[in-house]
């Protein structure tokens, strides 16, 4: 396809909008992950997009916990609270 037709690009969209359910391999069904992967080995943008969201999530995984400070905890609780 090519990158420049508008329909490329709505299925960028699609791609990006489930990309974390891709990456953390779950809530999606074998169907979507088939056509994310095409997506991904017909598209460079995507493709590079992904490898930088698996570096980050690498990267995130390796470092050490850090502590919140207690005001933004507990404004983080009152916004769950909200929900």
């Amino acid at each position: 396809m090519n990158m420049f037709d508008p329909k490329h690009w709505r299925g960028c969209e699609g791609i990006l909008d489930h990309l974390h359910e891709f990456l953390n391999q779950r809530e999606l069904a074998p169907a979507d992950v088939e056509d994310i992967r095409r997506h991904l080995k017909e598209c460079p943008p995507c493709g590079d997009r992904v490898q930088f969201e698996e570096r980050l999530l690498e990267r995130l995984k390796e470092s050490d916990p850090c502590q919140c400070p207690e005001r933004l905890r507990s404004r983080i609780k009152s916004l769950l609270d909200l929900g």
